[in-house]
């Protein structure tokens, strides 16, 4: 297995960890405060859709995103931004507006177009540092203060920085794309556990 396969793999498993964690949930669940100051699961699996989605077609191939295609860009997950830097309010609106099915079809989208050209790629790219700063240029959302704030800090991100100059594509795919997901996709877990068990 190369670096290439093995990515694809860390990607098929967020995926597939993603549709364990979401599948069976109701529509209430989506919208749910389980515990004071902690995002909704609506919000915070929709952020995660979002933030692949970027990570592939912005900040590495400075191509239009999935959620600007059709049949998404009408769809219940068409909000502008990826959840970075949003306020409480923000998060709260996007997690009463996202539909279950679309949210989980967008997802899956989202992953076939990455593995569907991560697939196409040899290794080399990898190291690779794309000029994100240009990429997120041509988007207004991607220019708000709470969004470079966020963006613009991080161990992953100070480490890539101070030893490579930029944050290489292999950064994105493994970070962005799946140990975010992956903490993202624990705190569901804890969240969808709390709400059934009535705890607050």
């Amino acid at each position: 297995m190369n670096a290439i396969e093995m990515l694809t793999q860390l990607l098929d498993t967020v995926n597939l960890r993603l549709h364990h964690s979401a599948d069976d949930l109701l529509p209430s669940e989506l919208t749910a405060r389980a515990v004071t100051g902690v995002n909704t699961i609506g919000f915070i699996v929709w952020h995660m859709a979002r933030s692949q989605d970027w990570a592939v077609n912005t900040a590495i191939r400075d191509l239009p995103e999935v959620v600007t295609r059709e049949p998404w860009r009408y769809s219940s997950v068409a909000v502008a931004g990826i959840g970075t830097g949003f306020d409480s309010s923000e998060a709260d609106e996007v997690a009463r507006r996202v539909d279950l099915p679309d949210l989980l079809a967008y997802a899956d989208a989202v992953h076939a177009d990455s593995v569907e050209w991560l697939r196409t790629q040899s290794e080399s790219l990898l190291d690779e540092i794309p000029d994100v700063a240009a990429h997120d240029a041509r988007h207004a959302e991607y220019q708000t203060a709470g969004f470079r704030a966020e963006m613009d800090s991080g161990p992953e991100h100070d480490d890539a920085v101070g030893r490579k100059g930029g944050l290489p594509v292999w950064v994105f795919l493994t970070s962005v794309a799946v140990t975010h997901q992956h903490r993202h996709l624990g705190e569901v877990d804890l969240i969808k556990d709390a709400i059934r068990r009535g705890v607050s």
